[in-house]
């Protein structure tokens, strides 16, 4: 049996830390998987860790310094005899590829999260990825083309998509007389908080039959409240902050929009997918590829307020459309982003080292 090590920061909650859990345990079918921690056992996701305790996974918090976390990992690695570590985000990257290598496993794979890094990051993950990793695994296509296009050996370059869990059949709502438009994230710049509230503020002098949930926390919390009075939108605009009913909220609702700058392979939107909502939101990382223009959503440049705000406009008066688009989208995650494809691709990809 081929022994497995998956390489990441934390468990805490997050798309990264649960796509490694998911693997971890799926993996565990299969082979004997290690799943060590660089950052030890910070604020660990409850959802993850009854995953993990389920599972024959074994966890190993690491606990040290960045420098002697290389030095106990590649210890634990030989210990172990992995065969294939898998690396999640840039310093376990780094960290587990030159532990890998004082260890001497056969195979080691970078792991990149997003379509965008900070230009440290990219040089970093460059010198690893050409002169210490097997390969890097990129959860997006746009990822792998952007970042994987910057100086990269592409010949190493590997896109695994994210995998969504337990996909519901289809569903038809019913109108509704209030309709609720939903995002789920982080209060952070990253999602363009300010382009949803204008978005809103737009609409709102269109229509007064809707509310907008916007699910998250952050470091934009103040900044959020700000836009949301100067825009007049109070009235529309409802804050939940780590909320413990995010599924009856996302469940409840009719359109989901998603303003990013920047993304990855959005679990955000695989989420609204997966409750068969249309998804109004902006064109970068993987979104054209989740969402079918005209098909199962809207797509926008970043920014576009006007247009998102005819898009969501569009959505709120047409159940039949709501329904049409939310359906395609839910076939779409059906058909590319199953656990049990995810589950084959990794195997794939051990099996035929």
């Amino acid at each position: 049996m081929k022994n497995i090590g998956i390489f990441i920061p934390t468990i805490k909650p997050g798309g990264a830390e649960k796509q490694a859990t998911l693997l971890a345990i799926l993996l565990d079918k299969h082979y004997h998987v290690d799943l060590y921690l660089n950052l030890g056992m910070l604020e660990p996701s409850p959802e993850n860790l009854l995953l993990l305790n389920n599972s024959g996974v074994v966890l190993h918090p690491l606990k040290g310094t960045s420098i002697q976390n290389i030095f106990t990992l590649s210890k634990l690695l030989k210990q172990n005899k992995t065969d294939v570590l898998f690396n999640y985000m840039t310093n376990c990257d780094v960290i587990g590829c030159i532990a890998g290598k004082i260890a001497g496993v056969p195979f080691i794979y970078g792991g990149i999260r997003n379509a965008y890094i900070s230009y440290y990051k990219l040089i970093a993950e460059r010198i690893v990825h050409n002169f210490l990793a097997t390969g890097s695994i990129f959860n997006c296509y746009s990822g792998a083309n952007e970042i994987g296009g910057r100086g990269f050996n592409k010949s190493k370059n590997i896109v695994i998509p994210n995998c969504f869990p337990d996909i519901k059949e289809p569903i038809i709502r019913n109108d509704q007389q209030v309709k609720h438009i939903v995002t789920i994230a982080r209060y952070v710049p990253q999602k363009d908080y300010y382009t949803a509230i204008k978005s809103i503020e737009i609409l709102s002098k269109k229509r007064k039959d809707f509310v907008f949930d916007a699910i998250g926390y952050g470091v934009e919390e103040e900044n959020i409240k700000r836009w949301i009075d100067e825009c007049g939108v109070s009235d529309f605009v409802k804050l939940h902050i780590r909320p413990n009913n995010v599924q009856e909220i996302v469940g409840t609702s009719d359109i989901y929009l998603s303003t990013s700058l920047f993304e990855g392979t959005s679990n955000s939107i695989m989420e609204a997918m997966n409750w068969s909502l249309p998804v109004v939101a902006t064109k970068v990382g993987d979104n054209d590829i989740l969402v079918r223009n005209g098909e199962s959503g809207f797509l926008h440049p970043i920014g576009d307020v006007e247009g998102m705000a005819v898009s969501l406009n569009t959505l709120i008066g047409d159940i039949s459309l709501r329904n049409k688009m939310g359906a395609n989208g839910n076939q779409i995650l059906r058909n590319q982003y199953s656990i049990e494809l995810f589950e084959k691709r990794y195997i794939d990809l051990i099996e035929e080292r």
